[in-house]
Formats: C-alpha cells, structure tokens, sequence
C-alpha cells in the first residue's frame, strides 16, 4: 500500500462485543476504543478489530491482546482490521508494489477511494464497495489527497492448483 501524508489518530474506531452475559442473555460484554493500532512506517494506521487464532469461531473467543499480527495477514485463523491510508501528495505516482499471499482478503471502503492495482488493470473502490482478493497479485494505492479508509477482514486460503508468485 502506497501513500504519503501522515494519518489523523485523534479518532480511534470503536469496539462493540456482543456475548452472553451470566442469565445467558445476549448483552455488550466490551465497548471501547482502546484498539491494538499500528502507525505503518508508510504512514497507514491498522487497529485491530478482532483477530484469533482458529477456525472456526466460539462463542467464547476474545482476541488476544498479546497476539500482535502486524502488517501481515494471518497464516492461521482470521483477523479484521480498520486500515486508513493517508492522502497522496504531489503528482508522482507509486510503481504499484505486486504482492500476494495465501489468504482471502475481504475490503470494504469506509470512506474515501482505494485503488487496487491488478496484474492487468485495476479497479478503484470509493465507500461502501468492496472487493475480494482470493490469493491474487495487488497493490492498494490512494492516489486522492483525502486519506482513504476501510475494513479488512482476511483468512488463510487453502490453494489448489494455483501457483503464487
């Protein structure tokens, strides 16, 4: 992901959990803004909306606070981040940066416009599209002075038959 200006952190994303509370009735069991959140040498903010580490999920899973992925998607389990990428300045463009790995990557814009730059072509994305991404090659680019932001969600993918690069 490609970017320039820094990030606004004055608003972290807030967290709503949902679980069964001690009558086994379903009840806000946490709510805060207190996210796990990385600020990318790149200038892109990530918080950590939920991650674990199995497959698939009970009803007692907490995320971990201990267990930080990073940048990276998960080689085990799922995780599901706000990721926000500052606004492009200038008018030079990045060498878009192919790169894949072995997971579905599900993004929908928040707000803003992503472009995902594609071995042929590219799409851009503006708020409330999304995209999946089954193990291909991309780049996500802004290429808007207006920072760009969306949910990531991303699980490992079982590949069939399909060489990466």
């Amino acid at each position: 992901m490609h970017s320039t200006n820094s990030t606004d952190l004055s608003t972290p994303a807030r967290r709503v959990i949902v679980g069964v509370n001690a009558s086994k009735a379903s009840a806000v069991v946490a709510d805060d803004r207190n996210l796990p959140a990385t600020l990318l040498p790149n200038g892109i903010l990530l918080q950590e909306l939920w991650q674990q580490r199995t497959i698939p999920a009970a009803p007692e899973d907490h995320p971990e606070a201990g267990w930080t992925l990073g940048p990276d998607a998960p080689a085990e389990g799922a995780v599901v981040r706000i990721l926000t990428v500052p606004g492009a300045s200038g008018d030079t463009l990045a060498v878009p940066d192919l790169h894949t790995d072995a997971s579905l990557h599900v993004i929908t814009m928040l707000d803003g416009e992503l472009a995902v730059m594609l071995e042929d072509g590219e799409v851009t994305l503006s708020k409330g599209d999304s995209i999946v991404l089954r193990g291909s090659l991309h780049d996500l680019q802004n290429l808007h002075p207006a920072p760009a932001t969306f949910v990531y969600t991303s699980f490992p993918l079982s590949i069939r038959g399909h060489v990466h690069r």
